[in-house]
């Protein structure tokens, strides 16, 4: 089940949504960029797996630098995550509304389909269908309980994997090699970028360390860990060879040399680039595949958003439990934290309702690549791993996180520094290091992590 939970946020998180995006920037060699960022991310996959030994009750990133790097670390990387997390979901929550649309189109107003960002212009909207599944999605959570979760989310996997085979099969003859030329209409610039975009399916990783502690053995965890981060790597990469060869992502870039004049394939920019595969398939006259995989990604992507919204609330838990967080985000019901839940649903919707499709991955990436940091950093400290790994892990995000839009930084400045005052305000005067005036003791049996969970 721990494997269903990582690989059901990793195939559809960013398998049905983002190719489309990741083409536009690196054009075919958008396989480079997923090859890369998985290449990377075995570095830190390393990284989190020695931590889940060390700290075996922790959740997550946050844990794991409140263990090696203190508290203020711990929270600075801990709103990394909730950026990940809940702006995460909003992405997806975004996706499935458009595949939806292609599936039964209700034909709602412009306004009501969503912001959306067209020639660098900002047309206001609402996305009211992506409001509406994530407060389904949550309320399955408060009442359905951790169990019953798991089970929909592994029927969901067996789904979508049968879905990703049928794209292959229908889109293979529809390949023209022309279509990969010019490889790399951006050069390495733009590998770069779509590398830095590519973390987002990756977060599913991530996803699976914050039901660690609910793991029956760190084998298991171990096990998750590699065959998520090489099942996502082998399956992107298709599919993304298998886009990029069924229509041309740039229409004039056999014409042009300046990277700035290409002219882009509708079927890869705006709204339309949330949902790729259905629009790629119906393009190619494969209208019966574009509609199957439209109609099964609207169940399949539905479990990506159960998997990220039950992580967040999980770190609140943990946090809470360290006294950072006020004690009601510890309390839970039927294995599942209540409160975080109803917090994560408002954020989620707010953001997913309110907020353009490129605007929310971008962000989303940012906090994921921050928390890596940190992770690998810890790890440095402890020793955990040989420091190349670390080294390589850590730089790797580094790089990866500068080739984000600078906007998303400014936002991020802006962003963190607000939640740094609720650390001083209230996390800082009620943690229980704080309180206990000791250091975090550096052992598999250290912190509040290392408590008891409480009853659930």
């Amino acid at each position: 089940m721990l494997t269903a939970l990582g690989i059901g946020a990793t195939i559809g998180a960013g398998i049905f949504v983002m190719p489309g995006r990741i083409a536009q920037m690196a054009g075919p060699a958008g396989i480079l960029s997923f090859l890369l960022t998985g290449f990377i991310f075995l570095f830190v996959g390393i990284c989190y797996e020695r931590f889940a030994t060390l700290v075996p009750q922790g959740v997550s990133a946050y844990s794991y630098v409140y263990h090696s790097m203190g508290e203020l670390l711990a929270w600075v990387v801990a709103f990394g995550l909730f950026l990940e997390y809940s702006f995460g979901a909003s992405a997806v929550a975004i996706g499935w509304s458009v595949y939806l649309k292609r599936v039964w189109d209700p034909h709602l107003p412009k306004f009501w389909t969503g912001p959306q960002i067209i020639n660098n212009q900002f047309e206001p909207g609402i996305n009211i269908v992506a409001l509406i599944v994530v407060a389904v999605v949550t309320v399955i959570l408060i009442f359905g309980g951790i169990q019953k979760s798991a089970k929909l989310n592994f029927f969901l996997v067996l789904l979508k994997s049968g879905l990703l085979v049928t794209f292959m099969i229908a889109g293979l003859k529809h390949i023209d090699p022309n279509n990969w030329q010019p490889f790399m209409p951006k050069g390495w610039d733009g590998v770069l970028k779509g590398a830095a975009v590519a973390v987002f399916p990756y977060v599913g990783f991530d996803a699976l360390y914050t039901f660690a502690r609910e793991s029956k053995s760190i084998k298991d965890t171990r096990i998750s860990t590699y065959v998520c981060i090489g099942l996502v790597a082998v399956l992107y990469v298709v599919v993304m060879a298998i886009a990029t060869g069924m229509a041309p992502v740039f229409l004039n870039a056999d014409q042009v040399t300046d990277p700035s004049q290409l002219q882009s394939n509708p079927l890869f920019i705006g709204t339309e680039a949330s949902a790729p595969l259905a629009n790629l398939l119906v393009a190619a006259g494969e209208n019966w595949a574009g509609t199957l995989i439209a109609a099964g990604a609207v169940i399949g992507i539905f479990n990506v958003l159960l998997v990220l919204s039950m992580g967040g609330p999980r770190i609140f838990r943990n946090m809470a439990e360290d006294g950072l967080l006020p004690p009601i985000f510890a309390k839970t019901h039927a294995g599942n934290p209540t409160f975080g839940l109803i917090v994560n649903g408002i954020i989620v919707g707010a953001v997913a309702g309110f907020v353009p499709f490129d605007s929310v991955t971008d962000i989303m990436v940012l906090g994921t690549l921050v928390a890596f940091i940190w992770v690998c950093i810890g790890a440095l400290r402890l020793k955990l791993v040989n420091p190349l790994v670390c080294l390589a892990g850590g730089l790797g995000c580094f790089i990866l996180a500068f080739k984000l839009d600078p906007l998303v930084w400014q936002v991020y400045s802006i962003t963190c520094p607000v939640g740094l005052v609720f650390y001083f305000l209230y996390g800082r005067n009620h943690s229980k290091l704080g309180q206990s005036g000791e250091a975090v003791p550096v052992t598999a049996a250290s912190s509040s992590a290392n408590d008891p969970p409480p009853a659930e």
